[in-house]
């Protein structure tokens, strides 16, 4: 306020002064009292001139050539002088108070930007916080996906343990399963083999048994699957099918065998369970 009242205080001392003035030259009789009143407002308008000139830019300056000398009037035909500084002190005055209206509608305006500037950011930091709300609880729900990430992880690894194991095991299993094969299609065969023997031993059982008694032989081979015997006599010794032999152990009896195929050294027997008192063995005595 006090700066848009100079302009108008460096007026009304333009206005006096000229007053002075004329008034000096007209009321010639106070000369000298007006005079010392014309020198208080020519000094007053010289400072407030100055001051007011210092506030402007130096081209306006320029433009306005303000002479503090001027406004000293001797004369009457000093007057126009007086009034052409008056006018430039004027113009200074005028120059300052548009600029002064000049930078109050510049700090109207920065109001304003500063005003809309604090609202902006104040949402600007609402916005924010709500941003910063949402990230915390992002970084929750990553931690709970790790958790759950790390559960899973762990329970695959244990399924994939799992897995190692079973294959291991099936692989295992399928191993034993083509031994097993490999051994029924061998006790096929011998199923075969044994089928045509005990056909064979039946034919020969229905022959007349006329094997001599005392005759004695030893295991050669004993099998507990199929449940017979070979003995190291055959055909050559009188061994004949269908013919039953016993078959001890250091005197002791431990069970019967019954002749169902005779070679010509050797012969093949089934053990018979019903006499059976011991696990026969290769070694054992036969004898009929």
């Amino acid at each position: 306020m006090g700066k848009l009242l100079k302009p108008l205080v460096v007026i009304v001392l333009l206005a006096s002064l000229a007053a002075v003035c004329i008034q000096g030259f007209v009321l010639f009789p106070k000369r000298t009292l007006i005079k010392d009143r014309t020198q208080k407002l020519e000094g007053g308008v010289e400072r407030l001139v100055s001051t007011l000139k210092g506030s402007l830019s130096e081209e306006i300056q320029q433009a306005v050539p303000f002479v503090p000398a001027n406004l000293k009037v001797g004369h009457p035909d000093q007057l126009p002088r007086l009034e052409g500084e008056l006018a430039k002190a004027s113009a200074v005055a005028d120059a300052v108070l548009q600029g002064w209206n000049d930078t109050k509608t510049d700090l109207e305006n920065t109001r304003r930007d500063l005003e809309q500037t604090r609202a902006e950011l104040e949402q600007t930091r609402t916005e924010l916080e709500a941003a910063n709300t949402q990230i915390v609880q992002l970084n929750e729900t990553i931690r709970n996906k790790d958790a759950e990430l790390v559960e899973k992880s762990n329970l695959i690894a244990g399924l994939e343990d799992e897995k190692a194991t079973l294959s291991a095991q099936i692989e295992e299993l399928n191993s034993q399963i083509a031994t097993m094969q490999d051994e029924i299609a061998q006790l096929q065969e011998d199923k075969g083999v044994l089928e045509a023997q005990l056909e064979k031993y039946e034919k020969e059982l229905s022959k007349e048994i006329t094997m001599k008694p005392g005759t004695a032989g030893k295991i050669v081979y004993a099998n507990e699957v199929w449940n017979f015997v070979v003995i190291d006599i055959g055909a050559n010794a009188g061994v004949q099918a269908g013919a039953e032999m016993i078959i001890h152990r250091n005197d002791n009896m431990i069970g019967k065998i019954k002749i169902s195929a005779v070679r010509d050294s050797i012969a093949i027997a089934e053990v018979m369970p019903s006499f059976q008192t011991a696990d026969v063995k290769e070694g054992d005595d036969v004898l009929f």
